[in-house]
């Protein structure tokens, strides 16, 4: 640890700018003539991701370049006269990039508009899903489509008269999507991390909550229920359904998922993940776990929070407003809290599936973080109540670890 600790340190001491900018921009000008050349391509990638993953401790670095690192990239990448190879390398390039930086930051600077749509669903559409050279270019056309899905129009207006030029019935912009994040959900690849964030942003946006989310939500169920955890191919089907719901939990509103989330405790509880051998499935259940316990519980909103008054300074400063404004004052200082209430009962029963697998599988402390995360909606009873069961589960942790 102490050899990793100096290593680090003297990383960070010699590393104070991207000072690779040049060679970078030299390796992506000799990209396109590598395309026929096998061992130039490995060479050029060889070499690029030597230079990107020295900047793995300090990311923030590569900022002031990577919008136009970014855009270069993309303009390989989306031109339809490219050749197929310098497609794929430019999209594996951007994978190496977003590894080192994070796919939410690099995400920021992927054009985004109405017109960016249908070039990418296509794009991704004309992938061959069981190619394993080229998964760098799924996993980021998915990160990209899960950007582009949540463009602030009605998906219908997309899919025009429904009508192909030779007379057959089109399929909509929006099974499209879902198709496509359902089939590469089940693949064993990165691509289904990508999947699992585009289907839980896309069927959280308002217009496919009232549509589409009780079809996917069934279907997602139905995945977690069927497959067998024993084997690979089940444990990629478990692991993609819990982590769309987790996510899915996280990205839509309360109100919208409030319904669906007693049925969804109740087929976690029947598929018996907790006591799965695979580490990831456990944490993913647990994460999920926690999300609906958030969703069981009541938002709390504090009496001080911002309301916006009148915009004329002539009323603001009427003797009746101001005489108004001071009676509601007082109407909120006086009013009870809304800290006791009652607390549903599938919120206990969070509890309980967070510290028995905890105490089970000896990972009590990211438990109680998720358990600290539900603390602030409750009233003080609460949290007394439930800071007694957590040393109650330290303690016993203690004595088994013992």
């Amino acid at each position: 640890p102490d050899v990793i600790m100096d290593a680090v340190a003297e990383v960070s001491q010699t590393l104070e700018h991207f000072s690779e900018s040049v060679e970078v921009n030299d390796l992506l000008d000799a990209l396109p003539a590598a395309c026929y050349d096998i061992i130039a391509q490995e060479s050029l990638c060889e070499k690029f991701t030597v230079i990107i993953d020295r900047y793995q401790e300090l990311p923030h670095l590569l900022d002031p370049h990577l919008e136009g690192l970014v855009n270069r990239l993309l303009g390989m990448g989306r031109d339809t006269n490219s050749h197929p190879v310098l497609v794929h390398q430019a999209f594996k390039y951007l994978s190496i990039v977003t590894k080192v930086r994070g796919y939410k930051y690099v995400l920021r600077l992927f054009p985004h508009e109405v017109t960016d749509l249908e070039p990418v669903l296509s794009l991704l559409q004309n992938q061959d899903q069981t190619d394993c050279e080229t998964w760098e270019t799924r996993y980021m056309l998915l990160l990209w489509l899960s950007l582009v899905a949540m463009v602030p129009f009605d998906m219908s207006r997309f899919d025009g008269s429904g009508i192909s030029e030779s007379g057959q019935r089109r399929a909509s912009v929006v099974d499209r999507i879902l198709d496509l994040a359902m089939r590469y959900l089940q693949v064993s690849d990165k691509s289904r991390d990508a999947a699992a964030l585009l289907l839980a942003k896309f069927i959280t946006r308002p217009d496919m909550t009232r549509q589409r989310l009780p079809e996917v939500l069934d279907w997602l169920l139905q995945l977690l229920m069927t497959s067998d955890c024993q084997t690979m191919s089940g444990m990629v089907c478990v692991h993609g359904s819990l982590s769309t719901m987790s996510s899915m939990f996280k990205h839509g509103r309360r109100e919208d998922l409030l319904v669906y989330a007693p049925s969804v405790l109740k087929c976690l509880a029947s598929a018996n993940t907790f006591s799965a051998s695979n580490t990831l499935l456990r944490k993913f259940a647990i994460k999920l776990v926690q999300r609906l316990g958030l969703v069981f519980l009541r938002a709390k909103v504090p009496a001080w929070r911002y309301q916006r008054g009148q915009r004329s300074l002539t009323e603001n400063l009427s003797p009746a407003l101001v005489q108004q404004l001071k009676l509601e004052s007082q109407d909120v200082q006086q009013a009870p809290g809304d800290d006791e209430y009652d607390i549903p009962q599938e919120v206990e029963d969070v509890l309980g599936w967070h510290l028995s697998t905890s105490l089970q599988h000896q990972y009590l402390n990211n438990s109680l973080q998720s358990i600290s995360r539900m603390s602030p909606s409750w009233s003080e009873r609460h949290r007394h109540h439930c800071s007694l069961v957590s040393s109650k589960g330290r303690w016993s942790n203690h004595w088994t670890s013992s």
